[in-house]
């Protein structure tokens, strides 16, 4: 044979063997020469003599496995050379295993979800086609439970594990009999092969005794799928969702413990072989993917409240305060009333709650059975508390404030107020004894004052304090008594965030200060506002502010320093809310990102970049900075903080502004991390789509053309108002386009929009002495609109307005604005309440949304 080696070669031995010299010999267990173990090696097997003769081959010569690697494969190679075609490819079918192994198959299940952990889910699902072993532990819920975690979104566990309990079926006494004996509790664990062998199965059906034959059943297909091994696909698919990523999961080779337990409805459960039913966190995280295309496409659908057949349960006046958890929302108004309303219905729960004299300007909620509650704040410097579930007044401080309250926050110990008297005042919730805790400490020297009955702890030892307390002299507190009264802001104190045993105020004074909650000692100050600030926000991590300077800034909490500044409203914002969705563990990540900016700055100052140069020094030199999270080291405001330009974060953060430029503002991170407008949403807009969206064909089309003319009409009322100012030359911006049109005057008394309450010190427009007639405005579109639509009982906004025109008096400042993973809910000088849902009424994410938390 042309290869072989000289028989009489004296390189090597004589190798030339005959079949009787096979058996001849047993193989004692020797090893290769002798090779130092470095470490390192690339073989994919033990090649021990246990390892080769444990496949039931031939056992080989003592003097064959005493020749080098080298010789033996010499050896191999020449008798597969002597071998017929197709005697050789079954050789190196047996072969198969030895040359690839897999390490999914091989590894623990618990070392594979780790490795896979780190994989992103493309990757994921790639690797999911290998083969079933490989798709069965990728598909796995835990798995897919540790990558939504790490994406940075929120579950609510509570609801959860509620879910799981209520779809949990206890099996019946006949059930447990007739589960199977091999259902025991380990069956996820990974196996050792148990194929069936091919001539097994023809040998059985050659006989008529097929083993699935019995009762009619069709007979078991054997398993050619090279690493398929029956206890993994039936352990594991329960747990595959059908169409959880766009695959069909393959069929259980174990089909009783599925069997005797009813049909799952909804791809978001899943069953165990056990009979237990858990979250499918596989459809969990595909439906959360969705949403938040969603929300980054901007699809979305329009709601308000009330609903359009039912506008007799709306607040008669302008909404100033909203807030909502689950399906429930709660709201105050300028005509002085709280309402609590159902999302799902877009109805009204119960009864308007009546209590306050004067504009309900916040309010806070918890409906959950341990607290009840609502506690709302108003211009008539009063705090009630409300019973959540009946709308009973429980409790009520005539005179929290000398002025108007504000904001308001609470948490199971405390309750904190700020007012336009320029005070924060902290109130307890419980009854408190010195011994507790949560009692308060006096701080000397600080902003704070404390009440005669408060007890100063300092300097009394344990056994005094004790005996005040035996002998009555040191009494305990009642619920919400004052506790302390904080001062240091020199205007009126807007907002306020309680987190922890910390209180971020933001004033008028253009000031963000941050307060110990037991002691009222201030911790620190941030400035950078140019004025007043509206609104604040506090994660622990970073505080986000918005202001009458049109913008929105973003702080880092622990050294005070400005990461952001958002530049995108054309007046006052007034509500901001962020979510950053930061992953756990994400501190020490956002450090490094923080000192990695810094170390980049450095190299470009050390290198002659003027990076270090003033905001109009670098827009002499061609530069305009990007304060929106740029990491360019020219746009970097400040060093030292201990959170990243923009404010770190994951890729699925946003902030959602509102403004008094009738706008709402969804703010997303681009690819370099900085802040950038997604999109813009108009509070007036969704009015109009909600209304629409309950109208019959008929009456949207008699809509549109009424809206048609009044548009009409109103273009032409303008003329004379431009011909006016072309001779005075006086102009405005239209704050949306921003182009200029003439000044505006509104002598319609009925459509001026009342004073807002919520910010002190607004600025306001001085009227124009002799102004032409303003346009028709919103009020009067509104009224058209509602006697066209009377006899379909709906009411209709329409907010449409030509580019350069008169603009109408303002009707849709916004007040206030919440998101959470699914929404986006808007209060303002309409008393209709508007939102925006990103579910999109799409079935799958709405059944998915009960278990999603904001970022």
């Amino acid at each position: 044979m042309e290869g072989e080696p000289a028989p009489d070669s004296p390189s090597r031995p004589n190798l030339r063997l005959q079949a009787a010299s096979f058996t001849a010999f047993a193989a004692p267990s020797l090893s290769p020469s002798f090779k130092l173990d470095e470490g390192y090696s690339d073989e994919t097997r033990s090649q021990s003599e246990k390892d080769i003769i444990s496949d039931n081959v031939m056992m080989l010569p003592e003097w064959v496995l005493a020749q080098s690697e080298a010789d033996r494969a010499e050896l191999a190679y020449s008798l597969l050379r002597s071998l017929s075609t197709s005697t050789l490819s079954a050789v190196v079918d047996r072969l198969n295993p030895l040359l690839h192994m897999d390490p999914v198959v091989k590894l623990p299940p618990e070392l594979t979800f780790e490795i896979f952990s780190y994989l992103d889910p493309k990757t994921l699902l790639t690797a999911s086609l290998a083969s079933r072993s490989w798709r069965c532990r990728i598909l796995d819920s835990g798995l897919w439970r540790v990558l939504y975690i790490n994406e940075g979104w929120r579950v609510d566990t509570r609801a959860v594990r509620s879910f799981e309990q209520e779809h949990a079926e206890a099996l019946s006494p006949q059930t447990r009999r007739a589960r199977p004996q091999y259902s025991e509790p380990d069956l996820g664990e990974p196996k050792h092969k148990k194929r069936v062998p091919p001539t097994w199965l023809n040998s059985r059906g050659a006989e008529g005794q097929g083993p699935a034959e019995t009762n009619g059943q069709a007979s078991t297909e054997a398993d050619d799928e090279g690493d398929h091994h029956m206890a993994d696909a039936a352990d594991r698919a329960g747990s595959l969702s059908g169409d959880a990523m766009g695959y069909v999961a393959p069929a259980s080779i174990l089909p009783l413990p599925s069997m005797l337990q009813p049909p799952l409805q909804s791809s978001l459960l899943t069953r165990s072989p056990n009979g237990t039913v858990k979250v499918n966190w596989v459809h969990l995280y595909k439906q959360r993917r969705r949403l938040e295309a969603n929300w980054h496409h901007g699809r979305f659908k329009n709601f308000q409240l009330p609903h359009p057949s039912h506008m007799d349960e709306a607040h008669k006046e302008c909404v100033y305060a909203i807030e909502f958890q689950g399906k429930w929302l709660v709201s105050g108004s300028r005509d002085r009333t709280v309402r609590v309303w159902d999302l799902e219905t877009k109805r009204l729960w119960h009864r308007p709650l009546i209590g306050h004299a004067k504009s309900v300007l916040c309010l806070q909620f918890d409906p959950s059975p341990e607290e009840d509650v609502i506690i709302s704040g108003s211009s008539d410097k009063s705090v009630i508390f409300w019973k959540f579930s009946t709308g009973k007044k429980i409790h009520q401080i005539a005179n929290a404030h000398a002025d108007s309250v504000l904001n308001l926050k609470f948490d199971h110990r405390y309750l904190v107020t700020c007012s336009k008297d320029r005070t924060v005042k902290v109130w307890n919730r419980r009854a408190l004894s010195a011994m507790d805790e949560n009692y308060p400490r006096i701080c000397r020297g600080g902003g704070a004052t404390y009440p005669s009955y408060v007890v100063d702890l300092t300097d009394m030892a344990p056994n005094i304090l004790e005996a005040g307390i035996a002998n009555g002299h040191i009494k305990s507190l009642r619920p919400y008594s004052l506790l302390m009264t904080v001062e240091g802001h020199g205007a009126a104190v807007n907002a306020m965030q309680l987190h922890g045993d910390e209180i971020v105020t933001a004033s008028g004074d253009r000031m963000i200060k941050v307060w110990n909650i037991r002691n009222g000692a201030c911790l620190k100050t941030l400035m950078g506002h140019e004025k007043g600030i509206a609104c604040v926000q506090f994660d622990s991590r970073r505080i986000i502010s918005g202001s009458n300077d049109n913008t929105v800034r973003i702080y880092d909490h622990v050294s005070g320093a400005e990461v952001a500044c958002l530049r995108g409203h054309n007046n006052l914002v007034r509500t901001v809310q962020a979510g950053f969705g930061d992953p756990p563990g994400a501190d020490e990540a956002l450090r490094l990102e923080a000192q990695e900016v810094e170390s980049e700055f450095f190299k470009a100052q050390a290198a002659g970049v003027p990076v270090d140069l003033g905001p109009r020094a670098l827009r002499r030199a061609g530069h305009y900075s990007n304060t929106a999270g740029s990491r360019d080291p020219r746009d970097i405001p400040a060093l030292g903080a201990k959170i990243p330009p923009g404010g770190g974060g994951s890729a699925w953060g946003r902030i959602v502004s509102g403004s008094y430029d009738e706008s709402i503002l969804i703010w997303h991170k681009d690819r370099d991390g900085a802040w950038s407008i997604g999109h813009r949403l108009r509070q007036a807009d969704a009015v109009a789509n909600a209304a629409r969206g309950n109208l019959s064909e008929a009456a949207r089309a008699a809509v549109s053309a009424q809206a048609q003319q009044l548009q009409a009409a109103q273009v032409l009322m303008t003329l004379p108002a431009q011909d006016a100012s072309a001779q005075t030359g006086e102009v405005t911006t239209d704050p949306e386009t921003g182009s200029e049109s003439p000044p505006a005057t509104n002598t319609n008394n009925a459509a001026t929009p009342p004073p807002a309450e919520g910010v002190a010190n607004q600025p306001t427009a001085t009227p124009a002495v002799d102004a032409p007639p303003p346009p028709p405005p919103v009020a009067l579109i509104n009224q058209h609109l509602n006697q066209l639509a009377a006899g379909h009982h709906h009411h209709h906004h329409l907010h449409a307005h030509p580019r350069r025109q008169l603009a109408p008096a303002p009707t849709s400042r916004v007040f206030k604005v919440q998101f959470d993973s699914r929404k986006i809910i808007c209060a303002s000088v309409d008393p209709r309440i508007v939102g925006w849902d990103f579910a999109c009424d799409e079935e799958e994410i709405t059944e998915a949304c009960p278990f999603f938390q904001g970022l």
